[in-house]
């Protein structure tokens, strides 16, 4: 986290005025403005719960990312590895310059006896910056433990960094201590541009291959097995740049993974590290440089095929962010052939180095290349107007420190490229700045390093990419709404619909409401209609009448209900975050006689409810039961909402007793189901997982296309949650409701099934899709 530099004068006058403020029996207020030591870093980060923004943001050096769980006593826990010495706690909050955070940290050399160091600690309130809280004499410590006690205006603890120094050795700046001084002086070092973000997921290893600047037969040897084969596949040479290919595929069998060792890769907790080393080495067949940079493996690539052919096309959008800091460049690079005059040696240049590309298969001639060219320029974007050489450049904005971390975003658009870095953005368009021709070919993204200096020049180019996100999205159509039956037809609306035969296995080519009985269900859709800024309702006659939209909702090749929701799109109320195309429980079954809303004979109620609530509702308790699978989960979006969305529901007029997810991330194989059930008493939800959790991260999960079933079933207080599918045990939570407030009267209940999508940052055309095959909703 940066705050930008200030004078000598303002930093030692604020020192002065701190150091001037203690007393005999408040901890020292050290101040080293110069540490001789770096800080140390976590080997482990765990915490007692989170609600999706997990701990490990806590340690990623981003105060725009938060580890947040809510109630008093929750915890997040510091494991440095070996035990070290401390005299004071680092932390930033979430929303810290409008509420102040309640706290205790707690200290242990084993991780079972604990000494608390700090108690009762209060946040200034009035900053997301980091703040720092000495401790009364140092500490030997392996773990540090934030205890949370909640912020001044809700139970939430909510902190975006945290770190254990020894401001002895460490730096520790005046400008940690919040006062009136140092809020004038941060504000004053703040950046007055708006700085580019990169809060999607990041990519896997598994989506790139890597080429380093050896030749493949020194890497792999010169009589490698499958060697002549291996190349005529993957149109390599032996002579040329070796390239590492993931999932086992390299020649010699080996991977790109987090376990490789490679003088010029290399992964950690801190990132992807490329390295170059400027002392020769072999080049690609089309290039003089040397470099150390991966080649997208787009297209579903398949493990071990062609890698010239894992390309994507135009249409769409096609995005390719970068967190990137510059650990080492070159004191003095040479350019590859210009003599300087007077020396009459090669010419000293700038350190320029190539750190992102969109490449065309066909073209030698590169689309795009984003060049860091030395702390005193601005990054500067070559392109090519067509796809033979014709290049030109654009400068974006100005790195401040190369040596932190900053984002550039690389993105090919149905209109033409979006270029940002350094708080500036460009835009050039097909047919104007780009000539349409570009449309024709395939592409592929480039990361990493590849320095335009020579080869052989000495020193080196060093760089940690933090992470790196790739996504394509189709371009959406636009959902329009479609005429509902009733609306040209008379249909029966005032006495309950006449349930039809449905088959044992869904057949192509039925309407939607012929294979799931849809008598007792109204969908809601994100288009709007009638202008009231809501979503539109598809009621239960309408389905009846054979209603379906050909993006949304309709019978898919295999007879299963297809259930699609876009990021964009009207969202049911104000109070509703996300977009949805989700079933919603009608027990009157078309009767307009009985209301939507209340206890009456249109919802049912829990065991537990009042007799009377009992005798007025259309149910007492109640089982869901769902056979289906997921298609499709968004891909772009802040790292908390990727890939999430709920399948099925509980909800009553204000809570949601239970709200199912499913969620897979664009990194991972497979994905999780989990649940949360809202405690109305506490004000709170409480998570529980069946196969993974809220996380995303699951070894045996759901892959996309995995038929399972679930049921969601309620007697009395008692929720009973069930995942099956096939060849697994089933996974089954049981909830106890006695303590969560829904036996009262007045709690009237509905489920829900459908695709109700739980991200709202990402591409608006990003979406989630799921395929229904059986849904069965039973009630006393």
């Amino acid at each position: 986290m940066r705050n930008g530099k200030l004078s000598l004068f303002l930093t030692t006058s604020i020192a002065m005025a701190l150091g001037g403020c203690a007393t005999t029996d408040e901890p020292a207020r050290i101040i080293n403005e110069a540490g001789t030591e770096a800080y140390l870093i976590p080997v482990k980060v765990d915490a007692s719960s989170h609600d999706g923004n997990g701990p490990d943001r806590l340690i990623d050096g981003d105060i725009k990312t938060r580890w947040s769980a809510s109630g008093p006593g929750e915890t997040a826990t510091l494991d440095y590895g070996k035990v070290a010495e401390f005299d004071a706690i680092r932390a930033s909050f979430s929303k810290g310059d409008q509420r102040a955070s309640y706290f205790d940290i707690e200290v242990s050399e084993d991780g079972k006896t604990w000494t608390k160091v700090l108690a009762d600690v209060t946040s200034s309130g009035k900053t997301n910056t980091i703040e720092r809280f000495p401790l009364k004499a140092p500490v030997q410590a392996r773990y540090v433990k934030y205890v949370g006690k909640g912020n001044s205006s809700n139970t939430w603890n909510s902190v975006t960094e945290l770190s254990a120094v020894n401001c002895k050795v460490n730096t520790c700046s005046a400008l940690e201590f919040i006062t009136s001084d140092t809020l004038k002086a941060i504000a004053a070092a703040a950046p007055t541009v708006e700085l580019e973000r990169n809060d999607s997921v990041g990519t896997s290893l598994n989506n790139w291959k890597l080429t380093v600047p050896v030749t493949n037969e020194s890497l792999y040897g010169k009589n490698a097995k499958g060697a002549e084969a291996y190349y005529a596949l993957q149109g390599a040479k032996a002579t040329s740049a070796a390239e590492i290919l993931p999932r086992n595929c390299s020649l010699d069998g080996s991977s790109l993974s987090e376990e490789i060792k490679s003088p010029y890769f290399s992964v950690d907790k801190a990132g992807w590290h490329f390295r170059v080393p400027l002392e020769g080495g072999s080049t690609t067949p089309n290039s003089t440089y040397i470099r150390s940079e991966f080649r997208e493996l787009a297209n579903d690539w398949k493990a071990c095929e062609p890698t010239p052919m894992a390309n994507w096309s135009y249409g769409g959008t096609h995005t390719l962010a970068a967190t990137v800091q510059l650990n080492e460049w070159p004191e003095k690079p040479r350019d590859k052939k210009k003599i300087d005059d007077k020396t009459g040696e090669l010419k000293v240049v700038a350190p320029k180095v190539v750190l992102g590309q969109i490449h065309a298969k066909n073209s030698h001639a590169a689309t795009v290349k984003l060049l860091w060219e030395g702390e005193k320029k601005p990054v500067r974007v070559i392109l090519n107007k067509t796809t033979t050489k014709s290049p030109f450049s654009v400068k974006l904005g100005k790195i401040a420190d190369p040596t932190k971390p900053w984002v550039y975003i690389i993105k090919m658009t149905d209109d033409g490229i979006e270029l940002s870095a350094g708080g500036v953005t460009k835009k050039l368009k097909f047919g104007k700045e780009l000539d349409d021709a570009w449309k024709d070919e395939t592409f592929y993204f480039k990361a990493g390093l590849y320095p335009q200096v020579n080869k052989a020049g000495g020193g080196a180019f060093d760089a940690t990419f933090k992470k790196i996100h790739v996504s394509h999205i189709d371009t959406a159509p636009e959902i329009a709404f479609l005429p509902v039956p009733c609306d040209s037809m008379k249909c029966v609306t005032n006495k309950p619909l006449v349930s039809p035969e449905i088959p044992d296995v869904p057949q192509p080519g039925n309407k939607p409401y012929q294979n799931i009985d849809l008598t007792s269900w109204y969908l809601s859709i994100a288009t709007d209609a009638d202008g009231n800024g809501k979503a539109d309702n598809i009621q239960e006659w309408d389905l009846q009448q054979g209603y379906e939209h050909p993006e949304l909702f309709y019978t898919a090749d295999d007879g299963g209900v297809t259930i699609r929701s876009y990021i964009k799109g009207t969202r049911t109320s104000t109070n509703t975050k996300y977009t949805r195309t989700e079933m919603r429980e009608m027990l009157r079954k078309g009767d307009k006689s009985h209301a939507t809303k209340g206890v009456n004979k249109n919802n049912w109620v829990f065991g537990s409810a009042p007799e009377a609530d009992k005798i007025a509702a259309g149910g007492v308790d109640g089982t869901l039961d769902v056979t289906m699978k997921v298609d499709h989960t968004t891909s772009t979006g802040v790292v908390h909402q990727v890939g999430r969305f709920i399948i099925g529901q509980i909800h009553d007029q204000d809570d949601e007793p239970i709200r199912l997810y499913y969620r897979k991330l664009p990194n991972r194989d497979t994905g999780t189901v989990y649940f949360a059930h809202e405690n109305t008493l506490k004000g709170s939800d409480d998570y529980y997982d069946l196969v993974g959790g809220l996380d995303g991260i699951v070894e045996d999960g759901i892959a996309l296309g995995e038929v399972f079933s679930y049921q969601i079933k309620v007697v009395g207080n008692t929720m009973t949650v069930t995942l099956s599918r096939e060849g697994k045990d089933d996974a089954v939570q049981v909830v106890d409701m006695s303590k969560s407030g829904y036996d009262v009267g007045g709690k009237y209940m509905y489920f829900k099934w459908g695709a109700y999508n739980q991200n709202n940052s990402g591409n608006p055309d990003d979406f989630v899709q799921a395929t229904f095959y059986k849904v069965n909703a039973t009630h006393d």
